[in-house]
């Protein structure tokens, strides 16, 4: 019995080393240079891949420098074993690929890959790359180094799950365009630290970004387009200091922030910057551009912001447009005024100023001397002229408002004919002679005033020699208080009709 079952394992492995030995000749026949696809489907190339960098490697140098890997459409958690990331970490493709080639040269669209993926370092030649459509786990997703060709690079419509995704010092190069698209990330943070980006146009439109940071910083584009137009971003901060632009337009129309801050400091910008019609701007707590340089112009129309657009010490060659920017009416929301708010303001004003736009310009100096009293306060108290600024600002919106101080008038003006009614020695209430004599008092500096008070004063107190000393103080009292409050409907008709 046992003689039997040894001369069965013999058997066996004598099977297996003819297999092997049958599969070392085919692969030895096989001419890798006439394979224009590196396939997934096929299970030696699916192999070599998840064989590791050196494996891979050897295996695509056996390969023309032409041909393609596609990757579409493989599983990989269904496919691979004993694996919880894969890590592709120091790969090479085919070098010269034919750029716009069918779907890339390198195509893993509708690819599955699992709980997270590393193409750090990658080498993805010179034709397309294509990961349209492609599905990332839960775990991170890193492409930090990878040098991306002359061709086109497309992420459109990927879905890179929860995990934090990295290109920190990718280099996409050449004139092909990169697309992401209608993204989606997940809810960490998402870095283009120190990217650089060719002469092609670069998409992010409608791109969903999650409660995570999404960090741009010291980023380099070429001269194509930058289109952030209706992208989502999460309540954390968007960060684009010290990134340098191209002569391409950079454009953010329509794009939704959340409660955090958009950052611009220290840019530099050669083409046409829009931030104009953006999504609900009202929840950006920040947005900065401060120390940033403008080639062209820059247009933040049509928003209304709940925060202070710092466009302080900014270096602007060609026009801004401020047309129907406001600063939102809860502003500040917590009744605290940042110390350099009336730094910011007073830019804005003299932006507004130089469009010629005079009441944007007395918009932003209302709210520029209430910052201004505001920070006052905390550094020395109250003090008389703070009184004053602020009785300015409540009856007249500082020469903004006719409303206002016409509306103090006439119920001062109806008040003081109530008293004077009163006062008078007649046995009924005559509030006629009482609104008389308070109109002439309101018109004491028109010629015809003079005699009606004389008139009305006979008639309210007739046979009578001696006067109340109330009807005096309070007649003297209106004509003040009446001459303050028309110079304020003066200064409103100035303001609002100013050529």
């Amino acid at each position: 019995m046992e003689c039997g079952l040894r001369a069965l394992q013999e058997l066996i492995l004598l099977v297996r080393a003819r297999e092997k030995q049958k599969i070392g000749r085919l692969a030895m026949n096989t001419n890798y240079k006439d394979k224009k696809t590196i396939s997934g489907d096929d299970q030696e190339a699916f192999n070599e891949f998840l064989a590791g960098k050196e494996r891979w490697n050897a295996y695509v140098e056996k390969h023309g420098d032409d041909t393609e890997v596609d990757f579409s459409g493989i599983d990989f958690p269904k496919r691979r074993k004993n694996v919880d990331e894969l890590n592709f970490s120091g790969y090479r493709f085919p070098t010269k690929g034919v750029v716009n080639f069918g779907n890339g040269n390198v195509n893993f669209t509708y690819a599955n890959f699992g709980q997270g993926v590393s193409f750090m370092c990658a080498n993805f030649g010179e034709g397309d790359v294509n990961f349209s459509n492609a599905q990332f786990g839960e775990g991170n997703v890193d492409f930090r180094m990878a040098n991306f060709g002359k061709g086109d690079v497309y992420f459109y419509n990927v879905n890179f799950g929860d995990g934090y995704v990295n290109f920190n010092y990718a280099k996409f190069l050449g004139k092909g365009m990169v697309s992401f698209n209608e993204a989606e990330f997940g809810e960490c943070s998402v870095e283009f630290y120190c990217v650089q980006f060719g002469d092609g146009d670069i998409g992010f439109y409608k791109a969903k970004f999650g409660k995570g940071a999404v960090k741009f910083n010291r980023a380099q584009f070429g001269d194509g387009y930058v289109k952030f137009n209706g992208a989502q971003f999460g309540d954390d901060d968007v960060e684009f200091s010290y990134a340098k632009f191209g002569n391409g337009d950079l454009e953010f129309k329509g794009a939704k922030f959340g409660n955090g801050t958009l950052n611009f400091e220290h840019c530099e910008f050669k083409g046409y910057v829009s931030f104009q019609s953006m999504t609900d701007p009202k929840t950006l707590l920040k947005i900065s551009l401060r120390h940033s340089s403008f080639d062209k112009s820059l247009d933040i129309s049509d928003n209304t912001f709940n925060c202070i657009p710092d466009l302080t010490n900014t270096k602007l060659t060609n026009q801004v447009s401020l047309d129907r920017m406001e600063i939102s009416d809860n502003y500040p929301p917590k009744g605290d005024f940042d110390k350099s708010d009336g730094e910011r303001l007073c830019r804005l004003k003299e932006l507004a100023k130089a469009n010629k736009n005079h009441q944007q310009a007395l918009g932003f100096h209302v709210i520029e001397m209430r910052a201004k009293r505001y920070n006052t306060k905390l550094i020395k108290g109250k003090t008389p002229h703070m009184l004053l600024d602020i009785l300015f600002d409540i009856a007249c919106l500082y020469g903004q408002s006719i409303i206002r101080p016409l509306l103090s008038l006439s119920v001062l003006t109806i008040v003081c004919a109530c008293i004077y009614a009163y006062e008078s020695s007649l046995d009924y209430f005559p509030f006629c002679y009482g609104l008389l004599y308070s109109l002439s008092q309101v018109f004491s500096f028109v010629p015809a005033g003079r005699s009606i008070t004389i008139g009305i004063l006979d008639k309210l107190f007739p046979c009578e020699t001696i006067i109340p000393d109330g009807v005096y103080f309070f007649s003297l009292l209106q004509g003040v208080l009446s001459f303050v409050l028309l110079f304020f409907i003066g200064l409103g008709f100035r303001n609002r009709f100013r050529l």
